[in-house]
């Protein structure tokens, strides 16, 4: 009989013991892990999305060449907007072209820049960011210049030029502020010049037959 009780006891005891532990030390199973993905990785922060969705820009770096230019762009999705740019130039006389060779005067001419604009990636919305373009332009230009004749008396003769450029363009729109924009943007592009080009050409304003870099800047206020 007391080996009975002592036995019980026993049991009771380590019952005891065993329910007292389990209720002091945490179970490692069960208890959420802590999360320090936050603290070692550093989250990308997502770009805001612009209240805006037209343009206007202007091209500070086409009025060294004479050209004033004005583009409107307008967002077309959520990840596209498009950009037609139109320029006109009219000066008196320059000598300023790339060889040096030729004077022009009386220089008048227009031109034409269609842009498709792809914002790339989640974290680049529209005019916030890095864009992938196509670009198609069109340019023509009336002038005289300076030439020589048989015997070697300078006049000026009568001279036409165009050109039609085509490739694609990377580039970034950088909001400053809530209404102003910069776009900058440089490129590939096929190059085809017809007329008197090469009387045509000024540092700022090429005419050539090649495949080579195109690039802009332009200044933008959205509403």
């Amino acid at each position: 009989m007391n080996r009975f009780k002592i036995i019980a006891l026993f049991f009771l005891a380590t019952f005891f013991s065993i329910s007292v532990f389990a209720d002091e030390v945490p179970s490692y199973s069960s208890k959420k892990k802590p999360d320090y993905s936050s603290l070692l990785i550093k989250r990308k922060k997502e770009k805001d999305e612009m209240s805006y969705r037209q343009v206007i820009s202007f091209y500070p770096v086409k009025a060294l060449s004479n050209y004033m230019m004005v583009g409107y762009e307008r967002q077309i999705s959520p990840k596209h907007a498009l950009k037609v740019a139109a320029g006109y130039i009219n000066f008196e006389q320059n000598n300023t072209s790339t060889n040096f060779d030729f004077e022009v005067k009386n220089f008048s001419g227009v031109r034409f820049d269609l842009m498709l604009k792809y914002f790339v990636g989640k974290n680049n919305p529209v005019f916030n960011g890095v864009y992938f373009s196509p670009i198609l332009s069109f340019k023509n230009s009336k002038f005289k210049y300076n030439a020589f004749d048989n015997f070697g008396i300078e006049q000026w003769e009568e001279g036409a030029a165009s050109s039609v450029v085509a490739g694609f363009l990377l580039g970034y729109q950088i909001p400053l502020g809530e209404s102003f924009t910069v776009d900058v943007y440089l490129g590939n592009a096929i190059k085809t010049s017809s007329g008197d080009y090469l009387q045509a050409n000024r540092i700022f304003d090429q005419y050539s037959n090649s495949n080579g870099l195109v690039g802009g800047l332009s200044l933008g206020f959205g509403f």
